[in-house]
């Protein structure tokens, strides 16, 4: 028995050392072929070392320039003198003897042509740019770079034919601060700018304050630093130095005065500056895009760029995002990876990703028209399927014949020439249709190519030029990179050309307006180096790359059988760990996922939960009085004396309800409340009966107590906003319920007083004796959903909106609003209104009871209005005032009912706004411009839900003499069409 267990063990060690032995033998054959194991469709470097390499694969580039290496006039040991003032982003040192930035990298590519060796003077001192700029006009310094051109120093220095750099003077502001918006001038005045002493920066200025016509207030400093670190101190709201400055938490307020930056040396150094100018063409000419790689690398993506809209792009979008406008974008899904679709047939890529990212730092809602194949993507452009176009390929004169507005690059890539390995003569050439590159001055660089030949896809072109050895295509550089990584025999190869780019660009549908462009143009602009490389890193090419087993083959036809056999034994002796531990770590990884996935489902819907919460409390309160009081009308019949007060209170609480939505409204899509005050005269006793009824109902379903007392009122007509008013005194006397304890009592107390120039001056003091608030709490209160966290607060819900709301409306009618409050006193509220009387309002109220006896009796009028409740609800208000009305559900159908019918059959059309069909703006142009009798007299009436001063302008341009809001006011409806008629 032992010696059959010896023997077994022997076996079994015999094995292992056999499979080991075979393992280190297979491993010693192929490792020196290791780096063949990749396939050459993906080569390192695009370059290789033939003989050939030096061509340009079959494409014609510019004339073999000349040597300056080998020019006998240069003096190679030349030692020049260069100023060198730190600059973050152009010049700049660290210790030890560490050089960076835009200038220093243009000095050592000028080195490159001439030879020199610099001294830097000023690099670890602190000398000044005008210390350095007199050394140089003084003969103590050779060459001073980034200097702006002006007639006094051009008699001075002698400047360099060919500028290294355009600069703007550049007004900078804190990042995010949104105190100035670009453009509004008006607003600026007053505004504290600093400037570095000495600089070109501050005529600059002074002469775009006076041509914009604002005012300001210089401090001046010796450095940019010095400017820096007094912005973020709070000692000036923004400073003024050059666009090739590199600043951080920074954003662009303003641009303006470009000037190019020079080369310049002194009087006595011409032969310096000959030798500089000849370098200078050389770069220009060889290295064109050198100027443009600088930029990206030191200026792009540094925190600088970040949006900063004008006031009109500010209320284009503010529109926009109100009525929940929701753009159509389009993209190639043949061009992958930039943009292609995924394995569920969603759009997807690096242009993809980068199109959202950009679109969603806007804060812009959009949907993909998804498109399957390259004939289908071209059909949605010519037909204009989409509002934008994502990777679009700039041509200016393709995108003015297709109906799009370009906006800027915001992805810049390289052309390549995709053939076969080790074939450079080519007699066709690929192209297919929505690539937006093969213009023909690109097809004329195609050295012997007589054939012009146009594929339906990526994957045709593929498999054309692997049969075809005289084949050849252009593409981007990333989608030749993935067509090469998948060609399964290897047999393709990617030749870069760098004298030939493709830029990126969102197109604009004309048919959504040129707003658009500018706000996309900033966006792209804003959007940072480090987004675009971590969007581009999520791409890798390597990922695209074909392994399989045909492709190694094809590589590696002698080691690729002997690795197989190696990795047969291998596979058997460790297939059992390797994948229990696998499958191990998948199961550990989905676990994770799937904990992360429900932590932040129940954070989503306990948020959710609470946001509803809160609204539900806030708007149930009037509903209650709404809904309570309506039943009981219904309850008691017509004949109950007390109905008539019922339904005055019903129309309160539901004003009340309707303002809530509103600043719900607002404050959820702007963020803050801005308001533009709609001034009537009033009578001010009506207001404050109004509030006493939707307060006393209020208060009623807390069993809260409201003592209501008025001293000394000054009632006169007043020119007032009634809605604002009401709005502003019932948000505090709400918060004051609430807060309040059970039981408890408000007291508001109402007083007026006579000011000088006809103004009345009414003071509310809101109390109560309920929770109160906390000193940290006080601090904040005015801040836009600001709620205190206090545990006995907890069953307060609400949306923290009123006192924002409270604030804005009290300062817009000239007035203030004070708080006094402590922890579970109680708190006082004192508002203080200032108002016009208005001495004329008899004169007034005569004017206007002269519709009072026009008659709508008989008239004839026209309604056009797609919601059968709106309609029923008009049709009832104009039939009570036994008026016709002809029904129209749609802007077409009202059109043709009015263009198809007698001359003056209507006495007046209403036309709602968003219809199906035909919108009311286009049926109400298209009436104005018919050719009937009484096509530009009938009185065209509004009546929509769109209610900004956007839309009341639209419906004046489009031919309408009003605009009316919903919910329609019978009056203000029945007075309207009085008016017209």
């Amino acid at each position: 028995m032992k010696a059959n267990n010896k023997l077994r063990g022997s076996k079994l060690y015999n094995s292992i050392i056999y499979c080991l032995a075979v393992m280190f033998i297979t491993a010693l054959v192929i490792a020196p072929f290791c780096k063949s194991f990749y396939s050459y469709a993906a080569p390192e470097d695009v370059s290789d070392n033939s003989e050939d390499s030096g061509r340009t694969n079959g494409f014609i580039g510019e004339e073999e320039s000349t040597d300056l290496t080998n020019n006998k006039e240069r003096n190679s040991t030349r030692v020049v003198k260069v100023g060198y003032y730190i600059i973050d982003g152009f010049l700049m040192f660290e210790e030890p003897d560490i050089y960076s930035g835009y200038c220093y990298d243009y000095l050592q590519k000028i080195r490159s042509y001439t030879g020199w060796e610099y001294d830097y003077i000023g690099d670890d001192e602190k000398i000044y740019f005008d210390d350095l700029y007199q050394m140089t006009v003084d003969g103590e310094i050779d060459l001073i770079g980034g200097i702006t051109w002006t007639e006094e120093r051009a008699k001075k220095l002698i400047y360099s034919n060919v500028p290294i750099e355009m600069e703007y003077t550049t007004i900078y502001v804190k990042k995010d601060d949104a105190t100035y918006s670009a453009g509004s001038y008006s607003k600026w005045n007053g505004i504290k700018i600093g400037l570095v002493r000495g600089t070109n920066y501050v005529s600059n200025i002074k002469d775009f304050a006076n041509s914009n016509y604002f005012t300001y207030k210089a401090k001046y400093y010796d450095t940019d630093e010095e400017m820096v670190e007094a912005l973020n101190n709070g000692e000036i709201d923004a400073f003024v130095s050059g666009s090739s400055h590199n600043f951080s938490d920074v954003s662009i307020l303003a641009q303006f005065n470009p000037s190019y930056l020079f080369f310049a040396t002194g009087l006595g150094n011409q032969d310096l500056m000959n030798t500089l100018n000849q370098a200078l063409s050389q770069i220009e000419t060889v290295d064109s895009g050198f100027k443009e790689s600088l930029n990206f690398k030191y200026y792009q993506g540094n925190g600088v760029r970040n949006i900063n809209f004008t006031s009109t792009e500010n209320l284009y979008l503010k529109s926009i995002i109100t009525n929940e406008r929701k753009f159509v974008l389009l993209a190639n899904p043949d061009n992958c990876p930039l943009s292609y679709l995924d394995e569920n047939g969603n759009p997807t890529g690096i242009l993809v990703d980068m199109a959202k990212a950009i679109l969603d730092s806007i804060g812009l809602s959009y949907e993909f028209y998804i498109v399957d194949t390259r004939e289908n993507y071209i059909h949605a452009i010519n037909d204009r399927k989409a509002d934008i176009i994502i990777d679009y390929a700039s041509d200016f004169s393709r995108s003015e014949r297709e109906g799009y507005y370009e906006c800027n690059t915001y992805f810049n890539t390289s052309l390549t020439n995709v053939h076969q390995k080790n074939y450079n003569e080519f007699d066709t050439v690929i192209k297919r249709e929505g690539d937006g590159i093969f213009k023909d001055t690109i097809l004329e660089h195609l050295s012997g190519t007589e054939n012009v030949l146009l594929l339906e896809s990526i994957d045709a072109t593929k498999d054309y030029i692997v049969n075809n050895t005289g084949a050849c295509t252009l593409m981007p550089t990333e989608v030749a990179g993935v067509m090469v990584r998948q060609e399964e025999t290897n047999a393709l190869i990617a030749d870069e050309i760098s004298y030939r780019n493709i830029d990126y660009c969102f197109a604009v549908n004309s048919d959504c307006g040129n707003y658009l462009v500018g706000i996309f143009n900033k966006a792209c602009e804003s959007f940072s180096t480090i987004d675009s490389a971590e969007i581009i890193s999520a791409y890798d090419l390597d990922n695209y790359r074909n392994n399989s087993f045909k492709a190694f083959i094809y590589d590696n036809p002698v080691y690729g059988f002997m690795i197989v056999i190696a990795g047969v034994i291998i596979f058997f002796l460790l297939n059992y760990i390797y994948i229990g531990k696998r499958n191990r770590k998948h199961v550990e990884n989905l676990n994770k996922q799937l904990t992360i996935a429900l932590d932040g489902e129940k954070k989503a819907a306990a948020a959710k939960k609470k946001f509803f919460d809160d609204m539900s409390h806030d708007m149930r309160t009037p509903l209650n009085g709404i809904l309570g009081l309506t039943r009981s009308v219904i309850k008691n019949g017509e004949s109950v004396i007390d109905n008539q007060d019922y339904l005055h209170k019903i129309e309160d609480s539901a004003s009340y309800l309707e303002l809530l939505i509103n600043d719900i409204l607002v404050m959820s899509t702007l963020g803050k409340v801005e308001y533009e005050l709609d001034l009537k005269t009033v009578d001010p006793g009506e207001v404050f009966e109004s509030i006493k009824n939707v307060a006393l109902l209020f208060a009623q379903e807390r069993d809260i107590r409201i003592v209501l007392r008025r001293k000394e009122i000054v009632n006169l007509p007043t020119i007032l906003d009634y809605s604002r008013l009401e709005q502003a005194v019932l948000n505090v006397i709400a918060n004051a319920v609430k807060f309040s304890h059970a039981n408890g009592t408000v007291e508001v107390d109402l007083t007026s007083r006579m000011l000088e120039d006809n103004k009345v001056e009414y003071t509310l003091n809101i109390q109560d004796h309920g929770i109160g608030m906390s000193k940290e709490f006080q601090e904040s209160l005015f801040d836009g959903h600001s709620k205190e966290g206090r545990g006995e607060m907890t069953d307060h819900a609400g949306a923290g909106i009123g006192l924002s709301v409270v604030k804005n409306i009290v300062e817009k009618m000239d007035g203030r609003i004070e708080i006094k409050s402590k922890e579970n006193i109680g708190t006082i509220v004192t508002l203080i209104f200032v108002f016009e009387v208005n001495p004329g309002s008899i004169v007034e109220e005569l004017l206007d009871s002269k519709y009072e006896e026009v008659s709508l009796k008989g008239i004839n009028v026209l309604y056009c209005e797609d919601n059968e409740l709106n309609m029923d609800i008009v049709c009832a208000i104009l039939e009570s005032e036994n008026a016709n009305v002809e029904k129209a559900w749609n802007g077409q159908e009202g059109l043709d009912k009015f263009v198809n019918s007698p001359p003056n059959t209507y006495d007046a059309i209403l036309m709602d706004i968003r219809m199906p069909v035909m919108d009311g703006l286009s049926a109400a142009s298209k009436i104005r411009e018919s050719q009937k009798e009484d096509s530009k007299t009938i009185p065209i009436i509004a009546v929509s839900a769109n209610a900004f001063e956007d839309d009341k302008k639209a419906s004046k341009e489009a031919g309408m003499n009003a605009h009316l809001s919903k919910p329609v006011d019978p009056k203000i409806l029945i007075n309207e069409l009085k008016k017209y008629i």
